[in-house]
């Protein structure tokens, strides 16, 4: 086969099967899109395909035929960190309150103590799960950050798929996600930040602050009023604004690669300085490109990069201590304070189980810190699996809880 037909079955393989299969009776009201796809990724990576047909699997994802997927894969992560940042919206969360605020922070940092106190316990009894360039307590935080994510679009598509999404509840936990969302990067900044300071010596460990700061200024200052200024001229339907918006949402992704964080981050903080006004003819016209034709290649290229073993015992265990330690602290950090600040019961635990949605965003944090070398290839796949699982569930959980609750008006 030639390179260009290569690429083209990868595309068939990647955009059309996941989502004919998803479209299946009986799948959709169950799994999530991204689920599908992310399965997808795994199914097509060395440990299924490249073991049941090595010669096709040969063919199709050699590594030079890879290649050619990184760059529609990178463009999937920044734009899809850039679309998280054009969903938070400050002015209609402040109309939420304080409540809101307690409620998503609680959300966040006790999931994230669960999470660390499990990566201690991870990195003593598999420190295999490590990778080269952890100690214990760095593992253990990313494995605290990677525990607290909520993943907004994922939350946002299961909502819409039980009508929950003009829900009063469906507002509160999109509300939460979004805070919540805000808050890791916030973290995961901090955290790379400190990352690129250990590795560094004195005079380069000055400088990455001072980058920050000089980026943070440029963004707020000059980025966004600028934009506006275009935007208010041009308008978002004319080519001119959409080329703007793209040229600060690569130029952001490429300021903070070079600064040391990462590309992803540059995009989320584009999506937050974007007037407000045109943030959703935004989200309109580069969601669906976004999340159908360039997510499913970002996570072919994670599953290709996710080799396991089957009779390994060792991710199994690590797996289901990941999925017990994220469930409690999603359920405890966010079913009891939604309880203590005046939601029922049944409001309250529905609101523990939407949270627990992880996706996109999960992926997108694991692949960071397993790039960064902080968690490893075994632990990363552990936590993949986690993050399926707990995704996977959140849909049947939430359409047996509306059924059990049916005559409470809360769910009503």
């Amino acid at each position: 086969m030639s390179s260009i037909a290569v690429f083209f079955t990868q595309a068939l393989l990647v955009i059309g099967l996941p989502y004919l299969v998803w479209r299946l009776p009986g799948v959709r009201g169950v799994v999530p899109l991204v689920v599908m796809q992310i399965l997808l990724g795994l199914a097509l990576g060395p440990s299924v395909l490249g073991e049941l047909a090595p010669e096709v699997w040969a063919v199709l994802f050699s590594n030079a035929s890879m290649q050619k997927l990184m760059g529609p894969a990178w463009l999937a992560i920044v734009l899809f960190t850039f679309l998280t940042g054009l969903h938070l919206q400050p002015s209609e969360l402040k109309a939420l309150g304080r409540r809101l605020v307690v409620m998503s922070l609680l959300s966040f940092l006790v999931p994230c103590l669960f999470g660390i106190v499990t990566g201690l316990v991870i990195a003593r009894q598999f420190p295999q799960s490590m990778g080269a360039q952890a100690n214990d307590w760095f593992f253990a935080i990313a494995i605290g950050l990677s525990i607290s994510v909520t993943a907004l679009p994922v939350l946002g598509a299961i909502l819409r798929e039980t009508d929950f999404l003009e829900h009063r509840l469906g507002r509160i936990t999109l509300g939460m996600a979004a805070l919540n969302d805000a808050i890791l990067w916030c973290f995961l900044s901090v955290f790379l930040a400190g990352l690129v300071q250990e590795d560094s010596s004195v005079q380069s460990t000055l400088m990455v602050p001072a980058g920050i700061i000089l980026y943070m200024a440029v963004m707020l200052l000059l980025v966004g009023p600028l934009l506006r200024w275009i935007l208010g001229h041009c308008g978002i339907m004319g080519d001119g604004g959409l080329v703007a918006v793209c040229i600060s949402v690569f130029g952001s992704a490429l300021a903070t690669e070079m600064i040391g964080l990462h590309a992803a981050l540059g995009g989320f903080m584009t999506g937050v300085i974007v007037p407000r006004a045109f943030k959703q003819v935004l989200v309109e016209r580069l969601e669906p490109l976004t999340v159908v034709l360039l997510l499913p290649f970002f996570f072919t290229m994670t599953g290709m990069r996710t080799s396991f073993d089957f009779n390994s015992g060792d991710i199994a265990i690590v797996t289901l201590i990941a999925i017990a330690a994220s469930v409690a602290g999603k359920f405890v950090g966010t079913t009891f304070p939604a309880r203590w600040t005046g939601e029922s019961w049944p409001a309250a635990i529905t609101i523990g189980i939407l949270m627990q949605t992880k996706g996109m965003m999960e992926v997108l944090v694991l692949t960071i810190f397993r790039d960064a070398e902080i968690i490893s290839t075994s632990c990363f796949s552990a936590m993949m699996f986690m993050a399926i699982i707990t995704t996977s569930f959140t849909m049947p959980m939430l359409r047996g809880m509306i059924r059990l609750t049916a005559k409470d008006r809360s769910l009503s």
